[in-house]
Order: structure tokens, then sequence, then C-alpha cells
């Protein structure tokens, strides 16, 4: 069941059942003679290949089942799948490689987008075609950012350490033949990163590089790419930034935190509500038909639908008892079919009769829904709940415990179905650091954010891995694992080194 999209070397240009509707193969793209000539060629490559690559499913299933997220369903699992779920971690892992290898795949795509694009002459073309142009540049180098700050998160020991060892750095369409780039220092990847998200802030203009009638939160606006700046900044500690990004976001969006009437409506894909950048799933036009509920179940987001991961009882329980039956997120992310056994944890069996059907992502509602919608959302990409939570963790960086406070309260306040929030009052880092961490779990659990939650806030919030004994079938596990272990930093895949004689092995992994 491994959710994992491409197998071959991250430096080849992937082949899929999509390829046939980019402007030309990928055999051809190098031909400069055959490749862009003007600006609609621009934006089919951007729509039909560039958008289509971005897939954070692998991310997204990785940190649930790694993580403290899911335990064992009833249906059953495959054996790469229970070793990552043991926290089995190395170079020859396949999550480490889905997400090492799809990311690489759109930094190819852009660095294409971004080689052809010269080949047209700027300067012949009309104000509006100009404008058009430079949008296209702007969405392709904001998702190049966005892909090098999620391999940096996986794949550098410390991303707050600039002369830490990064990832490989290429901005050319690259040769699977002749590419052998060598991991270089963050501050390396930081600078084109930067100079990507930078790129995208100053030149972002409202000419669309739609195709058809996408809803406009499938493309990245000016906020959104806010929302990926402040994500950066706040995993490289950058508090100053961090901090002026997450409120712009918030501010420029003309959005807010969606209350308990519209906050069902985001996953069901009928409401915006407070979503800053989603994909757009399924879009037959490109051929993206991610299938995210699958990660978890096979038929259907009910208890009938073959579970293969249901909700760790620890997560459930801490949605479910902030304020018992109040909190909006238990009603939304637990399918109301799940089996509940009143005796557990002392009842005969325990795991097979607690089922926490996980609902988060129940498929097309409305005009929407149809047999092919099943287990097929949108896939949301930033949403405002983080950034109030991004502001949190910078307030306590500035030992501003009142303020962080407020940002997590406003979040569990507006999920409230009635009753207030419960003040809160933060008398040490430690203990903000952990409650932040909490809200997070709460919030934005099956988004993929637990692993590098964990990775970058656990140690100082004296929080790891923190799972109920009967999330596996062997109760003779560890529960636990601390934040400061090795396997909070991914390993180089195999397959790359073995390609790439200058690639550098983790710590831990040799």
């Amino acid at each position: 069941m491994k959710k994992i999209f491409y197998i071959l070397s991250v430096f080849l240009v992937m082949s899929s059942c999509k390829d046939a509707l980019d402007i030309v193969q990928d055999s051809e793209i190098n031909d400069a003679t055959v490749a862009f000539r003007t600006v609609d060629d621009m934006k089919l490559f951007l729509n039909g290949s560039v958008y289509p690559s971005v897939d954070p499913l692998n991310e997204i299933f990785f940190t649930s089942l790694f993580t403290d997220e899911v335990g064992y369903g009833l249906a059953g699992v495959s054996t790469s799948d229970i070793l990552t779920h043991r926290w089995v971690l190395n170079s020859t892992s396949s999550d480490a490689s889905g997400i090492w290898v799809s990311n690489y795949n759109i930094i190819n795509k852009v660095n294409i987008l971004l080689d052809r694009s010269k080949l047209i002459n700027f300067n012949n073309l009309s104000t509006t075609d100009k404008a058009t142009y430079t949008s296209i540049l702007v969405h392709a180098r904001a998702l190049r950012a966005y892909a090098y700050i999620t391999l940096e998160s996986y794949f550098s020991t410390n991303m707050k350490d600039p002369n830490a060892l990064g990832v490989m750095l290429s901005t050319e369409p690259a040769n699977i033949l002749e590419t052998k780039l060598p991991r270089v220092k963050n501050s390396e990847v930081f600078a084109l990163i930067e100079s990507d998200l930078q790129y995208a802030l100053t030149n972002f203009n409202t000419s669309s590089v739609a195709t058809g009638n996408a809803s406009v939160q499938h493309y990245l606006q000016k906020p959104a790419i806010n929302a990926i700046a402040a994500r950066y900044y706040n995993y490289r500690g950058d508090d100053v930034n961090a901090k002026l990004n997450a409120t712009t976001a918030i501010t420029t969006s003309g959005l807010s935190l969606s209350n308990p009437t519209v906050y069902p409506t985001i996953w069901n894909d009928t409401a915006r509500g407070e979503v800053l950048w989603s994909l757009y799933r399924p879009n037959s036009a490109v051929g993206s038909w991610s299938n995210i509920a699958n990660l978890w179940t096979t038929n259907s987001t009910d208890i009938d639908g073959s579970v293969t991961f249901d909700m760790g009882r620890k997560l459930y329980t801490l949605i479910n008892n902030q304020i018992p039956g109040d909190d909006i997120r238990k009603d939304v992310f637990v399918d109301s079919s799940t089996e509940l056994d009143p005796l557990y944890p002392t009842g005969p069996n325990p795991r097979e009769d607690d089922v926490i059907v996980i609902n988060k992502y129940p498929g097309k509602s409305g005009t929407l829904a149809s047999a092919t919608m099943r287990l097929r959302n949108d896939i949301k990409m930033f949403r405002l709940s983080e950034m109030y939570l991004i502001l949190a963790e910078v307030a306590v960086h500035e030992n501003d415990l009142i303020t962080a406070a407020a940002r997590v309260r406003a979040i569990r306040g507006t999920r409230s179905k009635g009753s207030l929030a419960a003040t809160i009052t933060y008398t040490s880092p430690q203990q903000a650091y952990a409650d932040i961490l909490l809200e997070r779990r709460r919030e934005l659990c099956f988004e993929g954010h637990r692993y590098l939650d964990l990775k970058r806030m656990g140690v100082a919030a004296g929080v790891g891995i923190d799972r109920d004994k009967y999330d596996d079938d062997n109760q003779n596990l560890p529960l636990t694992l601390p934040a400061s272990d090795y396997r909070f930093t991914l390993p180089i895949p195999l397959d790359e080194i073995n390609a790439n004689p200058n690639v550098q092995q983790n710590p831990g992994y040799n």
C-alpha cells in the first residue's frame, strides 16, 4: 500500500500517464528547436507538468505511519508499512526515496520550464503576454522553493545551522548520465530558496496562469507564497521573517479561521474556508488523481471500507477530550461509524474492538460527488491555522508567552461548537512548546506535519512520539521515541548513493 509515485532516478524527467498531456514528450523537451515558442506553451507546461508533480502524499503517509497518528486497522497492511510503523528506517526505505524523488521531480520540471523560457524573447511580447510570462515564472519559482524546503526539512540534520549539510542543489535541467551533484551546505540551498521566494513575492501579478475554471485556491496566490515563506523561515529559526510572512499571509488573504459551521466544508471541498492553497484533486485534465483517503482505508471512509490504519487512540483522546463533544474536529476527523469499545482497554480484544475510522478526507460532496470521487479530496497545502501556530511558536522564541497562548486559544475557540475555550497560561517556554505541539497534533493531523514538528520542537518541549499500547499488534514494542533520535532525519536513498558517489549519507545510517 506504500504511496510512492516515482521510482526512477531523481534526475530523470519522470514519465507517467500524464506525460502525454505535456506540450512535448520528455525526450523532446531537451530539443530547443521544438520547445517553448510561445507563452501559451509555457502555460501548458506549468499546468500539464509542473503543478501536477506537486503531490505531498509521500510525506503525509510517512508522517502518519512513523509518528503517533495511526494504529493498525482491521484490514491487512504490508510488511514495509509495518517496518515504518515500528521505526525501522534505512537507506532502502521506500518512504525516504518517495519524498526524495518526488520533490526532485518538481525541481527538475521547474528547471526545464525556466531554462526553456529563455527561448522566448520577452521584449517582443505584448504587454499582456509579458505579465503572463512573469506570472508563470513566479509560480514556477515558488514551487521550486517549496520543494527545496521540503527536502531540507526531511534530509538536513539541522535546518537552523547554515553550515550543516543540506541536499543537492540543482538549477539546470538534469542529465541522468552526467549529473552527479554533491550535497551542499544549508546556506547554499537557503540562498536559492530565498531568491525564488523573493522573486515570487516581488513579481507576483494578477495575470492568470490557470486553465479552465479552477478555483483561486488551486493556484498560488501571494498570501500562499507568504505562507510558504513563513514555514521556511520558521523551520530555519528566522523569527523576524517567519512572523512577518505569517502575519502577512493572514492579513492579506481576506480569510479567517473557519468556525464549526464552515470547518466541515473545507474537508469535503464544498467551500474554501481558511485554505490558502490546495491541490485540486481529481484533475483529470492533467492526470492528477490522488486518492488521499486511500492512504488509510481501501474502499470508503467508514467501518465497512476495509480500514488499513485507524486513528491512534491517544490522538483521538486529545481531540475528543478538550471539551468532550464540543470540538468540531472530532466530528470532522472521525467517521460516525467508528466502533469504540466501552471497556477499552480492559476488554478481551482492545485493538480489534476499537476501530477509530479516519474521515478527514471524506470524498467530494454535493454536486462534486460521484463514484469516481470516493476517497478523493483536494490536498490542503497551507491553511490559516498553521500561520497562527507559527506565530505562537515565534512568540515563545521571543519570550512572549501571553501572545503565544492567545494564538493557540484563537484556534481552540474557533473550533469550539459552543463553549468558550479555556484561558491558557504558560509559565515556561517548555510548557508553551508542549502545548503548541499538542495543538498542532490536533489541528494538523494527517496533513504531514507531526514528524517535522517533533524534529523542530520536540526536544525543547520534552515531547516525542507518544503512542497507545494498542496502536500495534505487538504489545511488547516501545511506545515512545525521543525527538533527539537520529531517525528524525531521513536517510539519503541507497539508489541515489549508488548512482552518485558525491552524495554523503546522514548520521546513523552507515
